[in-house]
């Protein structure tokens, strides 16, 4: 088993799909070069049947990336499947094709109309089918966290050895908790042995619903898997998808515990957050793991003197780790006199400890009337208490 996990983002795919979140090729393309930056293995660039943009999306991104490889996303049907080969022509990496069936009786019943065997038959189907287009097969057993285990097996067996060697097991809906995503991972390992005879790799995909996408796919990668979709920012259906960024540093920072590694250059995940922000005119969320403004802010009297003195006290990971270069001490009505100092330092100004005591009430008092006190607060302050 491989001590790499490979990074799938399907920004572009199933990001875009929820509402407010779609944008053009040329931004995919543009997400694209950037993901390529960072690291990404693998870049799920649309679903070519959905729509002429797609197609044209996945066109751009295969054509224009060199050293990423491009998926896209089929349904089990033949015309879909050929559509997507199309999309393909004329890239510079062998590319992925992702064709995907629902797995659990609530899918079959409900949306798809059909029986297990059926829908057996179609995956094996599909998988032949795009494996004469292309060497890289991957599939997908859409809501595979509520397919009977029996049956999943059967149907991750017939699809290895109809070509599959990515298998990838979505918790669609985002009901599972940890355990059970560690425990359908470790009894698939077990219980089908062509996973290990034809070095096929388990992949999870995790939705957000109960908030619990990246603890999910965390779960995932100790117990086996070692693909995990994902996406910039988290975005995605619903809640959205596990969010790339929290992944890749619970790896890195508890690298101890996992013992896995990752292809990712984290210096590149600010910048990679705030384009696709910028892309899609969403704000990152203030408190979004890794990437939000206040992830390494410290606004409280007694935080900022603990992590002034030493930035573990309060920081699991270092700013510097993933590109961050806000603001760390923004100075409040919380603030004590170390963050104020510190402030006052960076703005070239040493004062004395009966010097800050003479300003530190005269903050307060603006603090009281702010959010936030500015340099340009800091700097009138200092002009009036000590020019005037």
């Amino acid at each position: 088993m491989s001590n790499t996990i490979t990074i799938f983002d399907t920004t572009c795919r199933d990001g875009k799909q929820a509402p407010g979140n779609n944008h053009s090729p040329s931004d995919t393309l543009k997400i694209a070069k950037q993901a390529e930056v960072l690291g990404v293995d693998i870049f799920e660039a649309g679903f070519p049947a959905s729509s002429v943009a797609d197609f044209e999306a996945v066109s751009l991104v295969a054509q224009g990336c060199e050293t990423m490889r491009t998926c896209a996303l089929s349904r089990a049907t033949r015309s879909d499947i050929a559509e997507t080969a199309r999309a393909f022509e004329g890239a510079k990496i062998s590319p992925r094709l992702h064709t995907f069936i629902a797995t659990s009786d609530i899918h079959l019943e409900h949306k798809l109309k059909m029986s297990r065997v059926e829908a057996l038959e179609r995956a094996v189907r599909a998988v032949t089918l795009a494996k004469a287009y292309v060497d890289d097969v991957q599939f997908s057993a859409e809501d595979a966290t509520r397919t009977d285990r029996d049956y999943l097996r059967q149907v991750v067996r017939e699809v290895i050895l109809a070509g599959a060697r990515t298998v990838n097991l979505p918790d669609t809906v985002g009901y599972s908790l940890p355990s059970e995503i560690g425990a359908m991972v470790s009894e698939l390992l077990v219980a089908v042995p062509e996973i290990a005879e034809y070095n096929v790799v388990l992949s999870v995909h995790c939705h957000n619903d109960l908030g619990l996408a990246t603890a999910n796919t965390l779960a995932g990668i100790e117990a086996g898997a070692r693909q995990v979709e994902c996406t910039i920012n988290g975005i995605g259906e619903r809640a959205g998808n596990a969010h790339m960024a929290e992944i890749v540093m619970a790896l890195q920072t508890r690298a101890e515990f996992f013992k896995v590694g990752h292809t990712l250059n984290t210096k590149e995940i600010k910048k990679t957050a705030q384009l696709l922000s910028s892309v899609i005119g969403k704000p990152i969320p203030d408190t979004l793991p890794v990437v939000g403004q206040n992830v390494f802010a410290h606004g409280a009297g007694i935080h900022q003197h603990g992590a002034l003195s030493h930035s573990s006290v309060y920081e699991v990971m270092s700013p510097d780790m993933v590109g961050w270069d806000a603001e760390r001490f923004p100075l409040s009505s919380q603030s004590g006199r170390h963050g104020l100092r510190q402030r006052l330092l960076v703005l070239g100004h040493h004062v004395s400890e009966n010097e800050l005591s003479v300003l530190y009430g005269t903050f307060l008092e603006i603090a009281t009337r702010k959010v936030l006190v500015s340099d340009d607060d800091l700097q009138r302050l200092m002009q009036d208490t000590f020019v005037h």
